[in-house]
């Protein structure tokens, strides 16, 4: 997003790019947490009922880690989302002001509402890839309005040229 800022040396470009680099750094640790809890779950069913509740309680601790991991990655990119989209609206960016409502924060504060109104199995589906949906539509937004920018500069490039 750094590219995208029109005075990159100003302390809020560098600010957005830090924070969002330190939440990028932090997301495979909180996805990682993800199979251990699910792997103490499924254990439970292949055990002697005498140790379910100690397997109960460890599937327990592990949730907490992963809340706390996982928390932390998605808590620092909110922050770093959040400030890129006051930017856009600030005009401290190339992109339009539009733009900031299809950040992955603005999107995923749509996003939650619709998974509740989808049926199953679709709301489960939705729910399980909030930020993915999110970040799709936000890069894929970037990818059709710069590419459509690009292929004007470069028709007017080559007439120029010819």
């Amino acid at each position: 997003m750094y590219q995208f800022f029109k005075d990159t040396g100003k302390w809020y470009a560098i600010f957005v790019y830090w924070v969002l680099l330190a939440g990028a750094v932090l997301s495979p640790l909180g996805h990682a947490g993800f199979f251990y809890v699910g792997e103490i779950y499924k254990a439970v069913y292949h055990t002697d009922p005498i140790s379910h509740p100690y397997l109960l309680e460890t599937g327990r601790g592990f949730m907490k880690m992963l809340n706390i991991a996982w928390g932390a990655a998605i808590g620092v990119l909110a922050i770093g989302w959040i400030s890129f989209a006051v930017c856009i609206l600030l005009n401290k960016t190339l992109l339009p002001r539009w733009m900031a409502l299809l950040t992955p924060f603005v999107l995923t504060l749509f996003i939650i509402p619709l998974k509740n109104i989808l049926p199953l199995p679709y709301s489960g589906w939705v729910d399980g890839a909030i930020f993915n949906i999110a970040y799709l539509i936000f890069f894929s937004s970037l990818l059709l309005l710069f590419r459509q920018k690009q292929v004007k500069e470069y028709i007017l490039l080559k007439r120029a040229l010819s």
